[in-house]
């Protein structure tokens, strides 16, 4: 990021994209409406090629001439993925506040404004909303995804992860903290980017609004440009990232390796789902070793009792766990 000092009162919404050139402007549009300002817009475009360029250029020519108080600026590198696209637009941001959105999504109008202002009364780093998942059109909103109650312990973080890459607004201080997210990590890069602010003493607060509208894609949308094997690898190492960030900061507990490996569990099944029987062996291994026996056997009576009865040992799982502590 810039060494330079912030814009007091700025807030920088930095929107990595790949060929989305169908979907940006509407979510450039959610940008435009919000109640905050100043704003500052940076499109941190990771080698598009299906007229990116052009659309975002005919967007920002239109809202200039409305709106002084908003900014929109182009930039461009050769495919590197979402997090190389999000250090860019770091590098040339200048907010005193860090909004990453990705292209596809949509924030409610009061999201910024709402979140600063929690951020400065209550003195946090950060400030999580929920969010709503869609398919084409708002009016297909799915059930809200509730992070303010999940639990916000370190320990329990990798397998709540109780916030989404867009739903968080972070103070700069932070994030100049925090340092670049990791440019080798294809997927679940931001599990590992969140995991190490907290794990380094960043503190939030979590609000009840959903603010955030997330697109979920069907068929073809949702292929990957990044090869499985790459992503599942990406995952692992991301695994493995975490765990020597607790080792490093003295916080590596044993409710923490149970949380990786409830991770390393979901990892797991999905490469099953996938037919990546091997990437599905290193998971399931990597998960065997850091399990509480109870977390097992929850697993296991999920995997051959009928659902009531599996719940049942769910109950007894917490129950056992409130007579340890």
């Amino acid at each position: 990021m810039k060494k330079t000092p912030a814009i007091k009162g700025l807030v920088s919404v930095i929107v990595p994209t790949y060929n989305r050139a169908h979907l940006i402007v509407s979510t450039l549009d959610s940008v435009f409406q919000q109640t905050y300002r100043p704003i500052e817009v940076i499109i941190a475009d990771d080698g598009s090629c299906d007229g990116t360029a052009d659309v975002v250029q005919n967007w920002a020519e239109e809202k200039r001439a409305i709106d002084t108080s908003f900014s929109i600026r182009y930039l461009r590198q050769d495919n590197a993925g979402p997090s190389a696209a999000r250090n860019l637009g770091l590098r040339e941001c200048s907010g005193e506040f860090i909004q990453f959105l990705d292209a596809d999504d949509i924030i409610h109008q009061n999201k910024v404004a709402m979140q600063v202002s929690v951020i400065r009364q209550k003195n946090v780093d950060f400030c999580v909303c929920n969010y709503q998942p869609f398919t084409d059109t708002l009016s297909t909103l799915g059930p809200v995804v509730d992070f303010q109650s999940r639990s916000h312990s370190i320990g329990d973080f990798p397998a709540q992860y109780p916030m989404d890459t867009p739903a968080p607004l972070y103070r700069r201080e932070l994030i100049l903290t925090n340092g670049p997210w990791d440019s080798c990590l294809q997927a679940g890069e931001d599990f590992e980017y969140n995991f190490r602010m907290v794990a380094r003493g960043a503190k939030g607060i979590w609000l009840k609004e959903v603010l955030l509208y997330v697109r979920k894609h069907d068929g073809t949308e949702r292929i990957q440009a990044t090869p499985l094997a790459t992503r599942y690898q990406s995952m692992y190492i991301g695994l493995a990232k975490m765990e020597m960030e607790a080792i490093e900061r003295g916080i590596c507990s044993r409710k923490l390796l149970n949380s990786l490996g409830m991770r390393a569990y979901q990892y797991y099944r999905h490469t099953k789902a996938e037919g990546s029987h091997r990437e599905a062996s290193i998971f399931l291994r990597y998960t065997r070793s850091r399990l509480f026996w109870t977390t097992k056997a929850a697993f296991l009576a999920k995997r051959v009792m009928p659902t009531p009865l599996a719940k049942v040992c769910v109950i007894l799982k917490r129950i056992l766990r409130g007579k340890k502590r």
